[in-house]
């Protein structure tokens, strides 16, 4: 599994190269390749979030996970609803959380605000590159909430700034620089700032993230009889993939109706915030759970 995730990365590197290179400007290249990033890693990465809480999960348990898994994606719908410009807020804060935490995995085991810092300013520096380097598509979608316009002369130092957070809070948690460090915070960062915004995020959000994420859940599964092996760990996977990508794809296509293609596009993100949501409280108990427990004490 380790072997797919240093392939995958090299892989997403040489899209963002060829991109950079080429410059070809094909959206419906770009969505295409994001769409099946997404579909293959990204959203099954977090359809067996009932299983990492618990393994052993029986119908009683499993109906009370579900009832407030599913509160947390409603009550996040109504904030989206009601306080949008604040529900982005949210949104962007979780994700450089959650995004940054995978870079650290089973590196640090306890939850510490040094440990809150370190991933934020990851995760954070991360998508500031991604956001940043494609300004205008950014600026563009989110439109309708915020006008981010007066960044455009900033955004450099915020991303050194974030930089510089990483490696001030790595040296405060006594976290060591590997070699692949190097490759995360130079080569990576280019290539993603230079990439299109749907290339960009999907390289990253899929082989930085998701697979990362998922061969640690496929780690701790298959210590259990029930998911001892690759297929069965797949067929778990799938139910509550093509649950989360059916709802995502009826409501786009009703959305293509009545909506423009900025108002389209920053639907489809807050879908995925809104079932991202529960995911990441979830994940982040399971990473700190993996790093500290017999996975048969859980």
């Amino acid at each position: 599994m380790k072997n797919a995730e240093f392939y995958s990365k090299i892989l997403g590197l040489a899209l963002c190269l060829f991109f950079i290179l080429t410059g070809i400007n094909s959206p419906m290249t770009e969505f295409i390749i994001f769409g099946g990033i997404l579909l293959s890693i990204g959203i099954p990465h977090g359809a067996i979030d009932h299983l990492t809480s618990d393994p052993k999960l029986s119908k009683k348990s499993f109906s009370k996970f579900l009832s407030i898994y599913l509160s947390l994606i409603v009550v996040y719908s109504g904030i989206w609803y009601l306080f949008p410009l604040f529900a982005l807020v949210i949104f962007l804060l979780f994700s450089a959380y959650h995004f940054g935490q995978t870079h650290y995995l089973q590196q640090t085991d306890t939850a510490t605000w040094k440990e809150f810092l370190l991933y934020l300013s990851k995760g954070s520096f991360f998508l500031s590159v991604i956001l940043f380097g494609s300004f205008e598509e950014t600026q563009f979608i989110l439109s309708s909430i915020v006008s981010i316009g007066f960044l455009e002369n900033f955004q450099f130092h915020i991303i050194l700034f974030f930089l510089l957070a990483i490696l001030f809070s790595q040296f405060l948690g006594h976290v060591s620089f590997k070699k692949s460090d190097i490759l995360e915070l130079t080569l990576l960062p280019i290539l993603l700032y230079y990439s299109p915004l749907f290339i960009s995020f999907a390289v990253y959000f899929g082989f930085w993230h998701s697979l990362p994420s998922m061969i640690s859940e496929y780690t701790y599964l298959s210590k259990f009889p029930a998911y001892s092996s690759l297929k069965k760990f797949i067929a778990q996977l799938l139910p509550f993939s093509l649950i989360s990508v059916v709802g995502i794809v009826l409501i786009l296509f009703f959305g293509l109706r009545s909506l423009e293609v900025a108002e389209l596009t920053l639907l489809f993100f807050i879908m995925i915030s809104v079932i991202s949501f529960p995911h990441i409280i979830y994940m982040d108990r399971f990473f700190r759970k993996i790093s500290k427990t017999d996975p048969y004490s859980a």
